[in-house]
């Protein structure tokens, strides 16, 4: 075991340089494809989500759908398909396009 004082280094900038890290990428292969990367003149990805959330207006009990409606508003904004499936209340629709969000309602046994 090794004992640290106040202001000592753990590891080493030489250390770091040989380990693997969460960024490093293996080198291409010859002819392979590589996906192109978020910037200027390439269009940002468009994802279809799905998500599941037991609060969704107008059903709020706490603060979970309203993390969930923000969320998947702005995922809708950022152009995205977004679907919310969450549980039926009285007077709602069970099934409604909102705020660029498509909102199913599943009714309770």
């Amino acid at each position: 075991m090794t004992t640290l004082r106040v202001g000592e280094q753990l590891a080493t900038a030489t250390d770091r340089a040989h380990r693997p890290t969460l960024t490093s990428r293996p080198p291409a292969q010859p002819g392979a494809a590589v996906p192109p990367q978020p910037g200027p003149g390439v269009p940002p990805q468009t994802r279809r989500i799905l998500m599941l959330s037991w609060e969704y207006p107008p059903v709020l009990v706490g603060g979970l759908g309203r993390h969930v409606h923000a969320l998947s508003v702005a995922l809708a904004a950022a152009g995205h398909d977004v679907t919310v499936v969450t549980r039926h209340s009285d007077g709602a629709p069970l099934e409604e396009y909102a705020d660029g969000v498509r909102i199913l309602r599943a009714p309770e046994d």
